[in-house]
């Protein structure tokens, strides 16, 4: 009996393991890039079967020569240098009274406040770099220590060992955790008599405070947070309480604040606690705050300039009427999501973007300039965070462009050549302080807005970015003279009403060189006798009319109607349109009218014709579809991919190369998981790829410690809205560059940013790592990026085209737009990257434009990337994970639709349901776009840095990666032992059974 236990138990341990075995491998095999990327491994390798020094296959080269560990530390200590330049130049300093900064060198005895010193915001929680914490990074309160500060230790330990910890109600992909939200300051009674007492005798030179807003990927800032029911961006009563108590000490000889966030905060409080200076430093990366110490203690200049504006009240954003939190359910929810048969949370939200073109300081300072002018109702109430005439002085703390130095400047407009195609600015930089320092030179322009723009509801921001330059470090009474030649084209407006196309307005435009969008307007308005302007206080503002230039236009519809590559620029996205679907409801907002069109909320009810659409399986196929027979496939004709470098994407040798492949190896290439596995017939290696934009993470996120000699994780950057606060090219295209350096070490062929969405509200949770709340500045910072990044074979993805402007609802929301604020605002963002910088890669967003999700929308796709911007190269979903329902799973809709591949399909989902609507239903148009998705595939990857090495002598061989024969070993193993445990246990239990049929036979 004791035998038989035994083995029963054995039999039933050895059944569980084998069952866990099976089902683990077969979860681990689906998982299989993501286990490999985690520990480093490829499953392919090189073998050379010619003379391997016959050619150079070196095609794309490292500016630090060989790949080996003594160049790669090179390229560690410069991207780390680089970050803690940009942050140099990309921190704003906001207030500056009676020159609190820079601190003396015998004024450094300090007490940090605010428990952010103590658990510092290195960059917000999304994709990305993994060196941001502060094992790796260098927090405040060491890069004050190295810079020379003696710092109260008392305090910072005590918030150290504080349970006080900041979290955004969301997933951190650095820490794989899901958060509940937490502001994360402390009570004012943390602050107990011996903690006060620590800085009484000492420590109290200066007090810095520093504040953190923090969101990221899945996040959004709340508009009415959980702890006190105000926007998470104004100022809470813990921190009101902490400034009170510093200011009430009188101990302290200076009051400085760091503003630690990706999310302009409210600000219009720092007079009132006494606060001497104000500096924005967003997320400064993994070795920022060395550069936020260089700048308190003089060592850098900051030189940063806002790309947003910081309003007095982050909800007198129009925008925020109607998005981020303010999203609203369909009336007929259930009726809609019974009809629909989509996800719950991916079907019911909609956000309908009234504002129009009107973001940021499009929409602050044109009403500003309306009010001066007073014409369009622009002193009502509408709007207004006062409930009174609205007033600008009211509403507006720091304008777009904003930001001080410790010296001065004087800026001349020199001369402005108005060509063709181009726009010369020239301007002159003179430093007229005492400080050597640096100094952007900001270009703006107005364009006509009159009787036809009016009429055909063509909107117009009273001040818009043109371009901007930057001098170099400018010694005391030193100029520079910049020239800056603009893009006209950015002068051109969308008239989706009447010519259905890009328009030159014709009547009187205006370039104009400010401090800022506000003193630019200002200056315009002086040029255009105005009376009544004021400065940021309030005061009365003249203007400066020698900073402006003047010239005339005739309306042209047909300069700008085709686009470089040869398409007619139409309306395409008339069904994102809620008044296409439903007449009259909605009022976009309009200069013409700022009281009476000023957004309110939208409800809708959505209609059966809208539900046939929302259902999103929109594709069948066709009558005329050619059969699967009509294509050649798996006709090896011994062409490996390497051949194809530099072949051009039209080249009819793309086809020949395509007929080697099968469905199976092509649908192979759709599932991406940070990656592609090999096709050894066409000799196409194994290739991971980065997910940034601070620095290139994903699988392969730190440089091989076999390769090397060392390991060490790959850099992260200051948030992207640091960099383009610099609002320096060459520093922008140096960032671009160290990217493409770093994927040359890791053999990464692709990375998936910059960023490329607008800061629609205040509140989006990604703000940090886009560049802008203005399209125009993300179309310029992305030209010098991407370009460096490609020159080093790493293919720069922008990301999330288009209209991925809030990450509440992100999955599925339905933005409706009008076309021209989509074309200027949103889309304007992302084209640059393919018609200036050539880029060959996109990733889509996760929103629908309208009813249509942006991977299932052809028109976005096909009609305006590929076909007016003339764009070659791979289009990729946002994370599908595999799905199985929902919008993500329209996998032949989107394929056909001209999406190209599926983000983070590890199970390969997307592949298997590809290949079995192909094969079974013989849909030669299905495979049609399988073959053209397969292509731009491989094209990007032909012409990447993996290609580095590679012959058409070389030989792909497919590499198992260990873990496999072990889990299978595991699956024998236990399997052998549960067939010995049942073979044991039966003979125990035959042996038993006889033995009692003998003693009944006996006993009988």
């Amino acid at each position: 009996m004791k035998k038989n236990k035994l083995w029963t138990g054995l039999a039933s341990v050895f059944s569980f393991l084998l069952c866990f075995a099976i089902i683990g491998t077969n979860c681990a095999m689906s998982y299989a890039g993501t286990i490999n990327g985690a520990l480093g491994i490829t499953t392919s390798k090189l073998v050379s079967t010619g003379d391997e020094e016959a050619a150079d296959t070196e095609y794309y080269k490292s500016g630090y020569g060989e790949l080996n560990g003594e160049n790669l530390k090179k390229l560690i200590a410069d991207t780390h240098e680089q970050t803690v330049t940009e942050e140099e130049e990309g921190a704003v300093l906001l207030k500056n009274d009676n020159s609190a900064l820079p601190l003396s060198s015998d004024k450094l005895s300090v007490t940090l406040f605010g428990h952010a010193t103590a658990q510092p915001l290195f960059r917000n929680s999304s994709a990305g770099s993994g060196a941001s914490t502060t094992e790796e990074g260098v927090g405040l309160y060491q890069a004050l220590k190295d810079a020379g500060f003696e710092i109260n230790d008392t305090l910072f330990n005590a918030y150290v060992e504080s349970p006080t910890k900041r979290s955004t109600a969301g997933f951190n992909f650095a820490t794989k955790e899901t958060t509940t939200w937490a502001f994360g300051e402390e009570d004012i009674t943390f602050y107990t008599d011996e903690l006060k007492a620590s800085w009484q005798d000492d420590y109290h030179d200066v007090a810095i405070v520093m504040l953190a807003r923090q969101g990221g990927e899945g996040s959004e800032l709340f508009m009415e947070d959980p702890e006190e029911g105000i926007s998470q961006l104004a100022l809470h009563q813990k921190e009101k309480d902490m400034l009170q108590m510093i200011q009430d000490s009188g101990r302290f000889e200076k009051t400085i604040v760091l503003i630690n966030s990706g999310n302009p905060m409210e600000l219009g409080w720092l007079d009132e606690y006494g606060v001497d200076a104000c500096l924005w430093i967003g997320c400064p990366g993994e070795k920022g705050f060395e550069g936020v110490a260089n700048i308190l203690t003089g060592e850098a200049n900051p030189s940063g300039r806002l790309t947003e504006t910081y309003a007095a009240n982050s909800m007198s954003a129009p925008a925020c009427v109607n998005n981020s939190y303010s999203n609203q359910t369909w009336t007929n929810l259930d009726e809609v999501l019974a009809n629909t048969g989509d996800l719950d949370k991916e079907a019911s939200y909609y956000a309908v973007q009234a504002e129009g073109i009107y973001i940021g300081y499009k929409y602050y300072e044109t009403r500003y300039e309306d009010l001066v002018l007073g014409r369009y109702h622009a002193d009502g109430s509408a709007g207004s965070s006062t409930g009174n005439a609205w007033n600008y002085t009211k509403e507006v703390i720091y304008p777009f462009g904003y930001g001080l130095s410790y010296t001065t400047f004087d800026q001349t407009l020199d001369g402005v050549e108005v060509g063709e195609d181009t726009i010369t600015a020239t301007v002159t930089v003179t430093n007229t302080g005492n400080a050597a320092g640096k100094s952007a030179a900001q270009i703006y322009a107005q364009t006509p807005y009159g009787e036809y723009e009016q009429e055909n509801q063509v909107e117009k921001s009273a001040i818009q970015l043109l371009d901007f330059g930057k001098t170099g470090l400018l010694q005391p009474g030193e100029s520079e003279t910049l020239t800056v030649e603009c893009d006209k084209y950015l002068l051109a407006s969308y008239d989706y009403v009447g010519a259905k196309g890009y328009i030159m307005s014709g009547g009187e435009y205006y370039i104009s060189v400010g401090d800022n969008a506000h003193d630019a307007l200002n200056n315009v308005l002086a040029a255009k006798d105005a009376q009544g302007m004021v400065d940021l206080s309030g005061a009365a503002a003249a203007g400066n009319t020698q900073k402006t230039y003047t010239w005339e236009e005739k309306f042209d519809a047909e300069k700008y109607s085709t686009s470089e590559a040869g398409v007619k620029v139409t309306n395409q996205f008339e069904d994102a349109d809620l008044n296409h679907w439903i007449d009259g409801a909605v009022t976009y907002l309009s200069r013409s009218g700022w009281q009476e069109t000023y957004p309110v909320a939208v409800e809708v009810t959505m209609t059966e014709e809208m539900m046939e659409i929302y259902n999103g399986e929109l594709y069948q196929k066709p009558e005329d579809a050619p059969s699967v027979s009509d294509f050649t496939q798996g006709d090896n004709q011994g062409i490996s991919l390497v051949t194809m470098h530099g072949v051009d994407y039209n080249d009819t040798q793309w086809e020949t190369f395509l007929n080697q492949l099968t469905i199976e190896e092509m649908a192979s290439l759709i599932a991406d998981s940070f990656g592609t596995k090999e096709i050894v017939s066409i000799d196409k290696p194994a290739v991971a790829v980065g997910d940034g934009p601070d620095g290139i993470g994903g699988m392969v996120s730190a440089f091989d410690e076999a390769k090397y000699g060392f390991t060490a994780p790959t850099n992260c950057y200051t948030s992207e809205s640091i960099l383009a606060s610099t609002y320096n090219k060459e520093l922008i295209e140096r960032r671009g560059e160290l990217l493409g350096e770093e994927g040359l070490f890791l053999g990464i062929m692709e990375l998936w940013g910059p960023g490329g969405d607008l800061h629609r509200t205040p509140f989006g949770g990604r703000n940090f790592e886009y560049f802008s709340e203005d399209a125009n500045m993300n179309y310029l910072c992305e030209i010098p990026y991407i370009t460096a990044m490609q020159s080093k074979g790493v293919n720069a993805g922008a990301k999330h085209i288009a209209g991925n402007d809030q990450e509440n609802n992100r999955e599925g929301v339905a933005c409706f737009f009008n076309e021209q604020a989509f074309r200027e605002g949103s889309l304007r963002g992302f084209e640059a990257a393919v018609t200036e910088a050539d880029g060959h890669a996109l990733m889509q967003g996760f929103n629908r434009l309208g009813l249509i999700g942006c991977s299932s929308s052809a028109a976005l796709n096909n009609q305006v990337i590929r076909n007016e911007w003339g764009f070659t190269g791979h289009i990729e979903t946002d994370a599908t994970a595999g799905a199985t329902e929902g919008y993500k799973a329209h996998y032949t809709t989107n394929l056909t639709a001209g999406t190209d591949s599926y983000c983070l399909d590890f199970s390969g989902t997307s592949a298997r349901v590809i290949t079995e609507a192909i094969t079974s239903t013989d849909d030669g148009y299905l495979l049609g776009s399988l073959r053209t998705a397969a292509k731009n595939i491989l094209y990007v990857t032909a012409n990447s840095n993996v290609m580095n090495g590679y012959s058409a002598d070389s030989k792909v061989v497919s590499v198992t990666p260990w873990w496999q024969p072990v889990m299978y070993g595991a699956i024998a193993l236990f399997a052998v032992l549960d067939l010995l445990s049942i073979f044991k246990l039966t003979r125990i239990i035959m042996k038993d059974k006889k033995q009692s049929s003998e003693e009944e036979v006996t006993a009988a």
